[in-house]
């Protein structure tokens, strides 16, 4: 088996279709598709089977309730038998011998893990009215920490999905499963411990947006953006100087109209100077007082007050 495409799904019913079709697209020969259903609420799981019935490729497995993407995701690979993984995400679309592409330049690299040259965001059900692209700044390059950070707002491409080795998965522990940004977590952590990431050139991903509240919103109206920076930055926490440590466990992360990331690339100084001696080490948990967590919901009354003041805030710093 050369390839693993795992796709995890929640309600995707009017998407996945098309998803899975863009798999056998790819140029490659002997793969299989790892499809996990996290507790749908609409006829995703007769969509999956009706799939399953025309592809023998693609494998059904299933949660009894909704886990949330990591947990979804790390039942997928546990489950797959290749050596190598992609996760395709079910509203997205990989464009023909994507796949392919990306296995050539690991093999030359000899790395651990491979991501996308350019993230074309596109509305809706129609894959030609794009949005905007994110075209990476490390083309054919390795990928540092730094780019993590979003400096000078630059696509991280990182925070995609990308191609990994299951060696690496394993190493790393998997996929996050405590918050929301399961993606943006397996990013650290691949980081942290020493993995080797190239982008490859060239490289596209179809990515669906204005479809449906996708989970980064949902996190972000629920109130929980912040915490779930919070916490990937912390389980890293060794990474940091001691003023930026200070910095996030003392940010009111409970204010959605403050991001905890865009706030902390404006400081100098924010990582220890040898902080590539760090990795691969193992730390224990980090010791130290946090805020308790409270979520406001962006639709919430406390929610638009912080909006309006947001927004007076704004008025008053034009003047």
């Amino acid at each position: 088996m050369k390839l693993s495409i795992i796709i995890p799904c929640y309600n995707c019913v009017g998407t996945l279709g098309e998803a899975v079709k863009s798999c056998f697209a790819q140029g490659v020969e002997n793969f299989e598709i790892v499809m996990v259903d996290d507790g749908s609420t609409d006829d995703t799981r007769t969509v999956m089977r009706k799939l399953a019935d025309k592809h023998p490729e693609i494998k059904l497995f299933y949660h009894d309730k909704n886990r949330g993407g990591g947990a979804t995701r790390n039942t997928a690979v546990m489950n797959s038998r290749a050596e190598v993984i992609f996760c395709l995400d079910s509203d997205d679309i990989l464009p023909e011998n994507t796949l392919s592409s990306m296995l050539s330049f690991m093999n030359e690299k000899q790395c651990d893990g491979v991501t996308i040259d350019r993230s074309i965001k596109f509305s809706g059900a129609d894959i030609r009215d794009v949005h905007h692209i994110d075209k990476s700044p490390y083309s054919d390059e390795r990928i540092e920490l730094a780019s993590l950070f979003f400096k000078n707002c630059e696509f991280s491409p990182l925070y995609v999905n990308f191609l990994y080795t299951k060696n690496a998965f394993n190493k790393i522990g998997g996929y996050p499963t405590t918050h929301g940004y399961d993606t943006q977590g397996f990013a650290w952590r691949f980081l942290c411990a020493g993995l080797i990431v190239y982008v490859c050139p060239d490289t596209e991903y179809f990515h669906r947006v204005n479809y449906k509240e996708s989970y980064f919103l949902r996190e972000y109206n629920s109130g929980k953006m912040n915490y779930n920076w919070r916490d990937i930055l912390l389980e890293h926490y060794y990474v940091f100087s001691e003023d930026t440590l200070n910095f996030i466990c003392n940010f009111d992360c409970s204010d959605f109209t403050k991001n905890l990331m865009a706030e902390l690339v404006k400081r100098d100084n924010i990582l220890i100077v040898d902080y590539d001696d760090t990795f691969s080490r193992k730390y224990p948990p980090l010791q130290k007082k946090l805020q308790n967590v409270v979520y406001i919901k962006r639709k919430s009354i406390k929610g638009f007050y912080l909006r309006i003041k947001y927004k007076i805030r704004k008025m008053l710093c034009k003047n």
